[in-house]
């Protein structure tokens, strides 16, 4: 017989109300976690998206304030030996007096983007070099004697910014196998080295100027050439390794990137080439003087130890850094 009491009816029907309700309230918790859930994991991401960036943005910053303070302290420095001055005192003070000058003007430029920088220099931190500078003559690069072959320096353990421009009509037409005995070259020797280096520039014959590679006085290997026409003049960079607009690997010797010992730098058939010939040279020990065997000798700063400093609201940034233009693969 079919149970009609209506209490316990009424009690089914609450009892499935209630789980109804329950599975409804249930649903919603999970819906409300699992946005939640979302919401955390997309504010993390982007949190450490804009870590990443300001971390990215910073060094970038910090990368470009001293990239400017190295540039001007190059400049300073080459514009500094290119003049002559009358003594390493002059130097110094004249080094002192222009990077507070670029002080003054790179603070300036990054005020207007908030930040703050600062370049400190001392005499403690200039090290002594020789600029070298020769005209050569109306037919060749040999020195006031006339000697042809002769030391363009020695005694020195460092060299940067060693550029030589040279006139194409003045250069012996030659090869490599007799490149020895017509060609001008540079000839690097001593103790930083186990033997002898030379490098030979000379004309092919075919309206090509090429440089070449030799070791203690064997017939060179040639390393690159440029199309040069008459009355034109070339420029071969040693230390930076480039002749013309072009790269020149391996032109300059690989012992004397980082040399721990002394060397000199001959030229060797100056009557073969008429051109210009730069370098500014570290002497070794430290604080000597190198010997050389031309005119074109000045006092010069071979390199400087700037410290730099650099602030914003998110940015903190201080180093020391070494300004050394022109030297082999900086």
């Amino acid at each position: 017989m079919a149970d009609v009491n209506p209490d316990r009816t009424r009690e089914r029907r609450l009892r499935d109300a209630d789980r109804g309700q329950l599975l409804v309230v249930a649903g919603l918790v999970m819906a409300v976690a699992l946005v939640a859930l979302v919401v955390l994991l997309n504010a993390t991401i982007y949190a450490e998206t804009l870590a990443t960036r300001g971390v990215e943005d910073a060094d970038r910053e910090a990368a470009d304030v001293r990239a400017a303070a190295v540039g001007g302290v190059g400049e300073l420095l080459e514009a500094t030996n290119r003049a002559g001055p009358s003594s390493h005192a002059a130097a110094n003070d004249t080094v002192l007096e222009g990077v507070a000058d670029l002080d003054r003007r790179i603070a300036r430029s990054y005020a207007d983007r908030g930040g703050a920088v600062r370049l400190d220099a001392d005499a403690a931190g200039l090290r002594r070099g020789k600029h070298l500078a020769t005209d050569g003559n109306a037919t060749s690069l040999a020195n006031a004697t006339g000697a042809t072959t002769y030391a363009f320096v020695d005694g020195i353990d460092r060299t940067r910014a060693f550029s030589l421009s040279l006139a194409v009509d003045d250069l012996a037409t030659t090869t490599a196998a007799n490149a020895t005995g017509e060609a001008f070259h540079v000839a690097f020797d001593g103790a930083a080295l186990a033997g002898s280096r030379e490098v030979y520039v000379y004309r092919n014959g075919s309206g090509g100027v090429v440089v070449a590679n030799g070791t203690n006085g064997a017939a060179p290997t040639a390393l690159c050439s440029v199309a040069a026409a008459p009355g034109e003049n070339v420029t071969l960079d040693l230390t930076g390794e480039r002749f013309g607009s072009a790269a020149c690997p391996g032109v300059w010797p690989a012992d004397l990137v980082v040399p721990t010992d002394r060397y000199g730098i001959g030229f060797a058939n100056a009557d073969a080439a008429d051109g210009t010939v730069t370098a500014t040279v570290r002497p070794r020990p430290a604080g000597t003087d190198p010997a050389t065997d031309h005119a074109g000798v000045s006092p010069a700063v071979y390199d400087a130890a700037v410290e730099l400093r650099y602030r914003t609201a998110d940015l903190r940034f201080r180093t020391t850094v070494r300004v050394a233009p022109g030297e082999p693969r900086a």
